[in-house]
């Protein structure tokens, strides 16, 4: 495939390009550990419910999903400089209307043209890193590149932990401008142009909207499922067009000149294999961090910095462990090491699902590592049995494929780790006022009504006395705990299911890989 670029001559102003393309990188994977840790704090702020919460962060995963594949075609077709300069003007932009937020709508939407911003910067990103390095250095480059994504895992926890403690919430997004701008200044002088002549000038747009739909109205209907009655006609229509929409967005594909996904690369057992464990791998990943943010400071009431602590050993192991394994991919066979890896995942959610109310710290940061150690054996692995999978010359929309399933899978595991904690919460409660025959059944009621509606922070009672406030919080940790317990049995089972699905891969590393990871 040609490409229309101006290569800089000068060593110096390469590193400066992969500099300013990481420092891109770690905004974006930034705010999806960082918003993690202050989400209690935004939540209460804000008065806003745990399915508001939810939301904070599925509209990012969720846009960013479908948007991706649509930008890095676009980048092709228009100038990846273009777009990458682009995205991160409206980044940076959406990141300070995020921290000027008054309300959870305001804040919502912001997120919202962020993740556009962002799904504008990856695809870019790595297109320019290609044309910018040759075979010889671009191997490094690659490291570097994907190492600030690692960091900024490792990094958000402490970060957001150190700046909604001292600052407020509204400092995890303001963060963002000052290396929004020095890179977007960079950028602009830096950044060679490229595009692709030979690209096609057709945009999906049938893909585009049936894949909107299907995940848009199944993520509103798990989150919004507790609210308005599982089964209410508006939750089992929004199944129902979800449904629909999944079917219509595969005859589109299957119909279109140019699809958002190339459906016959599913053809292939390990590719398939691999993107089903890609999607399981993110759903443990992201919904395991969101349940756990929520026990250490909704449950144990532990500050965002103790949170953070107390989280970080997860995304350090998994940050260590995962360059080991990706080099172990380019020469052993790795569906049983990965098939192991979901195993210790869900072996350090069986050990996570236990946490009680005074569980002591050293027992919370061994289950982390344990799962980041699991993650790591199949997160780096998975790009190349993927990759290696796939003919060279659809190497593109492979990784696409790939990028595109683990955000669905981000985004199903907030919304249905969210569906299952909420339906819990309600459940535990309503069978322990069963055993309080003297509390008035209105009052049940009401707080029935206000936790379906919102979360653990809808049964507040302001005007109740306090040592009545008391023993509510009490029993609403109590029963939290459970529900949060409950969550984390199914991740439990998802990583089991994963351990199934990697053994369904039969890719072997050849020299036929190092042609598709370097090309």
């Amino acid at each position: 495939m040609s490409q229309n670029a101006k290569i800089p001559g000068n060593v110096s102003s390469k590193w400066l390009i992969l500099a300013v393309l990481s420092a891109a990188l770690f905004m974006i994977n930034l705010d999806v550990t960082i918003v993690n840790i202050a989400l209690p704090d935004i939540m209460d702020k804000l008065s806003a419910s745990l399915a508001d919460g939810e939301w904070i962060l599925n509209a990012y995963v969720l846009v960013f999903a479908v948007l991706l594949i649509t930008m890095g075609r676009l980048g092709d077709m228009f100038g990846r400089k273009k777009l990458f300069t682009g995205g991160l003007a409206l980044f940076t932009g959406a990141s300070l209307l995020c921290g000027l937020a008054p309300g959870i709508e305001w804040l919502i939407t912001a997120r919202v043209l962020q993740a556009a911003g962002g799904a504008a910067m990856m695809p870019a990103t790595l297109s320019i890193l290609n044309i910018t390095f040759h075979r010889g250095q671009r191997g490094l480059a690659m490291g570097i590149w994907g190492a600030s994504a690692g960091a900024a895992a490792a990094l958000g926890p402490l970060i957001g932990g150190l700046l909604v403690g001292s600052l407020g919430w509204q400092w995890i997004f303001l963060v963002n401008l000052p290396i929004g701008l020095a890179a977007l200044v960079a950028a602009r002088r830096i950044i060679p142009e490229s595009s692709d002549p030979d690209a096609g000038k057709r945009i999906d747009f049938a893909g585009i909207v049936t894949a909107s739909l299907a995940l848009g109205t199944l993520t509103y209907a798990l989150v919004e499922g507790q609210s308005f009655g599982w089964t209410s006609p508006v939750i089992l229509g929004l199944f129902g067009i979800s449904l629909l929409a999944g079917v219509a967005f595969i005859v589109a594909e299957a119909k279109s000149a140019a699809p958002l996904i190339e459906l016959s690369l599913f053809r292939n057992l390990s590719f398939s294999a691999g993107n089903i464990l890609g999607l399981l791998l993110m759903f443990c990943l992201v919904g395991g961090i969101f349940l756990s943010v929520m026990y250490l400071q909704m449950v144990r009431q532990f500050t965002p910095m103790h949170a953070g602590l107390l989280v970080l050993p997860l995304p350090l192991a998994l940050m260590i462990i995962s360059p080991l394994a990706g080099r172990l991919a380019d020469h052993v066979p790795m569906r049983w090491a990965m098939s192991a890896g979901m195993l210790i995942v869900a072996g350090a959610f069986f050990f996570l699902k236990q946490f009680g109310m005074n569980t002591g710290w050293v027992m919370i940061a061994l289950p982390m590592a344990g799962a980041g150690i699991g993650l790591g054996l199949v997160m780096a692995p998975l790009g190349t049995v993927v990759m290696g999978s796939a003919p060279v010359a659809n190497s593109g929309a492979a990784s696409g494929v790939l990028t595109t399933m683990r955000q669905v899978g981000a985004t199903l595991g907030i919304s249905a780790l969210g569906a299952v904690l909420q339906f819990q919460l309600v459940a535990n409660l309503t069978y322990l006022f069963g055993y309080i025959p003297f509390m008035p059944q209105s009052a049940k009621d009401a707080m029935l009504e206000a936790v379906s509606k919102g979360g653990m922070t809808g049964a507040s009672f302001s005007d109740a006395p306090s040592f009545l406030q008391e023993l509510i919080g009490q029993i609403m940790r109590e029963q939290f705990n459970g529900a949060i317990s409950t969550a984390m049995t199914v991740t439990m089972f998802v990583a089991a299911a994963g351990a199934a699905v990697a053994l369904f891969i039969n890719y072997k590393p050849s020299k036929r890989y190092s042609v598709v990871n370097h090309s």
